[in-house]
């Protein structure tokens, strides 16, 4: 059938052998395969070109607000420890808020705010890297932790609730053990506690991540039409973004939401990954109350960091939640109650 096919083709010659009708019959297909890959390359050129013109207005507003708020709501505290951006927002106990990877002072005053509510005083930095704070050359978790320090006696604040959410787990309890006079509650959201653990994120996925934190353009798209795509590599498994509720789906937009731009938090979570390699729980002097709250199916951060910090903070209470994935986003009511409960008998 193939010889047949080849030996009606338009302009071959008679006497051609076997041999040389094969040959004439693959650069035919060739040609073919060839013309066809064209046609869709030019099919995704225009589709990419189409994309780009119908989405870059809104993304370009989106970048220009976030942007325009980011440099109006912080302020730069300039130490020998590096610059620290922060913010200070509300009156009452006083919370510093650490957030976590891909995030600045303006994720961690949303965690304040979705995980506390209101009548506190929050104090919420950028990290080393994120937003407008700087990297020392000798950054480290401990070197952190003093500026922590530092920042507060600027503020004239003597006391704090700790808050360590995810990437910012570490410094939050380094801070405690390190300065146990200033921390008069330690708690712990899907936090880290060691370097990597079994369960962690695979270094794969990681990678993705890393393409996706370094385009703005791409990391607004994820958020705008691809949102379990992109909550599943940040931990949040797709199964459990499939039970959210109408609330839980609008926190979860503002959680990716509050992470733009985000190229500018891009070297924080390069730091992070440095600095945390090695890292553990030091417990030596932590004696602060501590609540752990972590969920089972956390896809980023494994609960093995949580119960690695409970094994070595003795005055802390574990809670493992079977599912939530990272955030605690579907647990969010049970865990609004479980904060307020710890911080009213625990902080002083």
């Amino acid at each position: 059938m193939r010889s047949l096919r080849v030996a009606n083709m338009p302009g071959l010659k008679p006497g051609y052998s076997d041999y040389k009708l094969e040959v004439v019959f693959l650069k035919e297909v060739k040609k073919r395969s060839r013309n066809i890959l064209l046609i869709i390359l030019a099919f995704l050129i225009c589709s990419t070109v189409i994309l780009i013109a119908l989405t870059y207005p809104n993304y370009h507003e989106t970048m220009t607000e976030a942007e325009k708020q980011l440099i109006a709501n912080s302020t730069i505290l300039k130490t020998e420890y590096g610059d620290i951006e922060y913010t200070v927002e509300g009156e009452g106990k006083p919370v510093l808020l650490l957030h976590g990877a891909g995030g600045g002072y303006d994720q961690g005053l949303w965690v304040g705010k979705v995980f506390f509510g209101d009548d506190y005083k929050f104090i919420s930095v950028s990290r080393y890297g994120y937003l407008r704070s700087s990297i020392p050359d000798n950054a480290s978790i401990e070197l952190q932790a003093t500026a922590y320090k530092n920042l507060l006696d600027n503020l004239s604040i003597d006391k704090v609730i700790v808050v360590g959410a995810s990437a910012g787990g570490p410094s939050a309890t380094q801070f405690a053990n390190d300065y146990p006079d200033r921390c008069s509650a330690l708690i712990l959201i899907s936090a880290v506690s060691m370097g990597p653990a079994p369960g962690d994120q695979d270094p794969f996925y990681v990678s993705i991540i890393h393409i996706i934190q370094q385009s703005d353009y791409v990391y607004w798209l994820f958020t705008r039409f691809f949102q379990p795509a992109i909550l599943n590599l940040m931990g949040i498994p797709t199964e459990v973004y499939e039970t959210f509720n109408p609330e839980q789906k609008e926190l979860a937009q503002e959680m990716l939401d509050i992470m733009h731009p985000m190229s500018q938090r891009y070297k924080g979570t390069v730091n992070d990954e440095k600095m945390i390699e090695f890292y553990t729980v030091p417990a030596g002097n932590l004696r602060a109350p501590t609540l752990i709250i972590h969920a089972k199916d956390d896809a980023l951060v494994s609960y093995k960091h949580a119960e690695n910090a409970h094994s070595k903070i003795n005055q802390s209470q574990l809670v493992l939640y079977d599912t939530s994935g990272h955030g605690m986003l579907s647990q969010m009511n049970g865990t609004r109650v479980l904060v307020r409960e710890f911080v009213t008998e625990s902080a002083s």
